[in-house]
């Protein structure tokens, strides 16, 4: 799977001392599905429990408790830092290179959820009672074998961002 900006994300997650990325449906890793609605209620609009728990093993909370269970249905999206940063160099991504950034990072083992999403969903609202959960840069969490971006000393992300940019404001 290749991730799609704002559809298909890259979520970096820990658990028992191990990192893997994960490319996955972007509402795969609202990890409590009761905040979730209850925002949904709040803002005025429905939301189908039992659908969403469907996609979940009906699992409302996803946690260092839930976690295996929930993860073995999204094995199959589990990749690799050479396969995402192959991708990078060959520009293998739609529309834009934001697809290939990384939006979040969940530690289970030490209940650490950092978004770095940048459209308007609130991963680190939906996050399980007593976690620490932020919005901003979580590279420092990311092992450097694992940082794909960082080729020898250049953030293939950031470069290609910026010629994107540029050719945006060319109008080509």
């Amino acid at each position: 799977m290749k991730p799609k900006y704002a559809e298909n994300i890259i979520v970096g997650v820990v658990y028992k001392k191990i990192f893997k990325w994960y490319i996955t449906d972007r509402d795969t890793w609202i990890l409590d599905i009761d905040k979730y609605s209850e925002a949904y209620l709040k803002n005025g609009y429905d939301f189908d429990m039992n659908f969403a728990l469907g996609f979940r093993n009906k699992i409302h909370v996803i946690d260092e408790t839930t976690i295996e269970e929930y993860a073995f249905a999204y094995e199959k999206n589990q990749v690799d830092s050479d396969e995402l940063q192959n991708l990078l160099v060959n520009k293998q991504y739609e529309d834009t290179v934001l697809a290939l950034q990384a939006s979040l990072y969940i530690d289970f083992d030490k209940k650490i959820f950092v978004s770095s999403y940048p459209e308007s969903l609130p991963f680190e609202s939906y996050t399980p009672t007593g976690w620490k959960s932020s919005y901003g840069d979580f590279t420092e969490y990311i092992p450097k074998k694992e940082r794909y971006w960082i080729l020898g000393d250049k953030n293939l992300i950031s470069e290609e961002y910026k010629l994107e940019v540029d050719k945006f404001k060319e109008g080509k």
